[in-house]
C-alpha cells in the first residue's frame, strides 16, 4: 500500500497517474464508491471524504480501512490533509478530522511508501 497525501487541489491523483504509471480509469472516487470498487482500484481518491461517508453512515471507519487493505493491499490512497487551519467550531466536524488523522498516521505507519504532494511535486517523506 502506498499513501499519497496533500493540501486540496494540489495534483496528487495527476501525480500518482503519471509517476506511478496508474491508468485513470482505476482511480476511484472515495467521495462515492461502494465497496466492490475498493476491492478492484488501483488507487482510491478523495479517501479523507470516504472515511466522512463511513462516519457519517454510522460504520466503523478504522475496521473499514482494515477492510479495504486487506482485500486490496496494494491500493494507492490519495487523501486531502484535513488536520491543517483552523479548528472547526463544530464537534462532529472536530471527531471527523481527528478520526480521519488517526487513520492516516496508521495508513502511513503501514504504508511502503508515503509522498505528500504540493502544487504537482510530490516529495517522497517515507
Amino acid at each position: 500500500m502506498r499513501l499519497v497525501i496533500g493540501g486540496a487541489w494540489q495534483g496528487k491523483k495527476d501525480w500518482v497517474i503519471r509517476h506511478w504509471s496508474v491508468d485513470p480509469s482505476a482511480v476511484i472516487d472515495g467521495a462515492e464508491c461502494d465497496a466492490e470498487a475498493l476491492k478492484q482500484g488501483a488507487a482510491v481518491d478523495h479517501f479523507h471524504l470516504l472515511v466522512r461517508r463511513w462516519l457519517d453512515a454510522g460504520e466503523d471507519a478504522d475496521r473499514k480501512t482494515e477492510a479495504m487493505l486487506q482485500e486490496n493491499p496494494d491500493i494507492i490512497v490519495i487523501s486531502d490533509e484535513t488536520g491543517c487551519g483552523i479548528v472547526p467550531v463544530d464537534k462532529k466536524e472536530r471527531e471527523y478530522r481527528e478520526l480521519h488523522g488517526r487513520i492516516c498516521c496508521r495508513l502511513a505507519a503501514r504504508a511502503d511508501e508515503v509522498v505528500r504532494v504540493c502544487c504537482g511535486i510530490g516529495q517522497r517523506i517515507k
